[in-house]
């Protein structure tokens, strides 16, 4: 149950980050920082809900991001009748590597705090 509220959860956020990124053009540095920043905080709340750090939870936070980034570039460019911008693949790119890189090494930042209740 907890992993179904994972996904949801993440797939809720990835959702509501690319229509808010969508406004945006992703050219210059904004396709890096949002790449980044886009897999930090999918990764972080998949991992938060489902307190589970597996190799498919990082799969899944990976998919999750770079879909939430792809959709911010299709929305970007029915904004603007434009083709599908470059940055967006390289958006998507490095927010699914993010998400996957965050979400395996989120076992050695929790390593030392005590398990909750």
């Amino acid at each position: 149950m907890r992993q179904l509220a994972s996904v949801l959860a993440g797939a809720a956020a990835a959702a509501l980050g690319a229509l808010i990124l969508g406004e945006y053009e992703l050219r210059g540095a904004t396709p890096f920082i949002a790449g980044l920043l886009f897999g930090v905080v999918i990764a972080e709340v998949v991992v938060a809900v489902g307190r589970a750090d597996t190799a498919r939870v990082a799969a899944l936070s990976a998919l999750l991001t770079s879909g939430g980034l792809i959709w911010a570039g299709f929305i970007s460019v029915r904004h603007r009748g434009t083709g599908f911008p470059s940055g967006g693949v390289v958006a998507a790119g490095l927010g699914a590597a993010t998400a996957a890189v965050w979400v395996r090494s989120s076992a050695r930042r929790g390593a030392g705090t005590r398990p909750g209740p």
